[in-house]
Formats: C-alpha cells, sequence, structure tokens
C-alpha cells in the first residue's frame, strides 16, 4: 500500500507489516513543484489554471481524507465541529507541515479562516522571470493542494465543508472554510 503523506515525503507502508521508509521533506516539495509545473503550459489560459486548480484540489482531497483516517484512529471521536477543526489547525497541521496554523478566526455561524503566515509550499515558490506577473496566480495554484487537503480531513472525520484559499502574499495564505453539512458524528456517513 502506497501512502502520500506530505510530512515527510512519501511514505510507504509494506502490507506485510515491514517498516515505513520515508522521504525527505525536500523531495515532497519538489515533487509538489513539478507536479504543477508540468501541468501548466508556458502561457496557461484561465481555463486551464481553473483545471489545474481543481486536479491539485483533488490530488490534495484525497491525501486528507486518508490522513485524517490515520491520524486519528487513536483517538477519541470528536464531540462538535470546533473540536474537529482545532484538530485541523493544531494536529493534522503539524502532522503534514511541522508547524501549527498562525491564526484560527470564526463567525460562530459555520465559517471559520485559518491562516498560515509562512506555508512551506509557497515560501518554497519564487516566480521565474517570465512569469512574475503571474506569481500570485501561481501561488495560488500550489495552495490549492492543502486546501484539499482541509476538505479531505474534514470531509474524512465527518463534516461536508466548502474551503477556499486565497494567497495574501507569496508566502502566506488563508483558508476559508465554510460547513455545508455534518452529519452525526457518532453516525454513519451519508453515501
Amino acid at each position: 500500500l502506497w501512502w502520500w503523506c506530505p510530512a515527510v515525503g512519501l511514505t510507504c507502508t509494506m502490507a506485510s507489516g515491514a517498516p515505513a521508509k520515508q522521504v525527505a521533506e525536500s523531495c515532497f516539495s519538489f515533487l509538489h513543484t513539478e507536479v504543477v509545473n508540468m501541468s501548466l503550459s508556458p502561457e496557461p489560459t484561465a481555463s486551464e489554471l481553473q483545471l489545474v486548480g481543481r486536479k491539485l484540489e483533488a490530488m490534495g482531497f484525497q491525501v486528507g481524507q486518508r490522513l485524517a483516517e490515520r491520524y486519528t484512529k487513536d483517538r477519541p471521536r470528536f464531540i462538535d465541529t470546533l473540536e474537529i477543526i482545532k484538530f485541523i489547525c493544531k494536529d493534522f497541521w503539524f502532522e503534514i507541515y511541522g508547524k501549527q496554523i498562525d491564526k484560527l478566526q470564526t463567525n460562530n455561524r459555520g465559517v471559520f479562516m485559518l491562516q498560515d503566515n509562512r506555508h512551506r509550499l509557497l515560501s518554497h515558490c519564487s516566480p521565474s522571470a517570465g512569469r512574475e506577473t503571474n506569481a500570485k496566480t501561481v501561488a495560488a495554484l500550489h495552495a490549492k493542494f492543502p486546501s484539499g487537503l482541509i476538505r479531505g480531513a474534514l470531509h474524512g472525520l465527518g463534516v461536508a465543508a466548502a474551503v477556499a484559499v486565497d494567497v495574501t502574499d507569496l508566502s502566506a495564505c488563508q483558508f476559508t472554510i465554510k460547513i455545508q453539512q455534518q452529519w452525526p458524528l457518532d453516525g454513519p456517513k451519508p453515501s
């Protein structure tokens, strides 16, 4: 079985239960950068940027679901949505990026704002000479994967939500989570 773990790069867990092999974080960072770069043409159109963004978000969603299941298998069940969001901000984010979310805000009506002032994927991105004018657009593409991670983790923990990301500068981003539906945390998920 193969697991993709951003915190340490790629992790391979053998079906036989053999010890997992881990690869450095720099390998994941390079892989992520290359996935984005290979997906883009030299002069990307707006529709191409949207398509690449959706693909990166979908990859993040799948990884987020798996990691949420993995990181919560030995934990007691969460009581409410706020507890799940706090888990995402502290434990989940730390396991993946080696740091906690810098700031969490809520309006107490199902909208949460998560601020990461020095996101690792964005801090390694520097605009090339030919793409300086589109630096924020390219940085926003890089932020789609962690946006998908959050949405996937929430879904895996029983919370349906929309997650939007806004790149405030080239190394900081803000995730806006809008809770859409929460099924009973102690009951089955709807299909």
